[in-house]
């Protein structure tokens, strides 16, 4: 079990913390950047849908024939 530490209200100023190990810490920043980048390419993609800039098709290879085709 993990010991229990006090700390002062004076420094916490009656607010709660939690406290990582400098590894978890940075796994976390790591996986709230790749959220972060998901999500604007997510917004990148719903904007260029919205302006009919995406290639509607059946499977991979149709998409890829159709937009060869548009971008001549």
């Amino acid at each position: 079990m993990w010991p229990v530490l006090t700390i002062s209200r004076r420094i916490t100023h009656g607010e709660e913390f939690v406290l990582l190990r400098k590894d978890e810490y940075e796994q976390l920043i790591r996986h709230n950047q790749e959220i972060a980048h998901a999500l604007k390419v997510i917004a990148e993609g719903e904007e260029a849908y919205r302006e009919g800039r995406t290639v509607k098709a059946s499977s991979l290879k149709e998409a890829l024939k159709s937009y060869a085709s548009r971008s001549r």
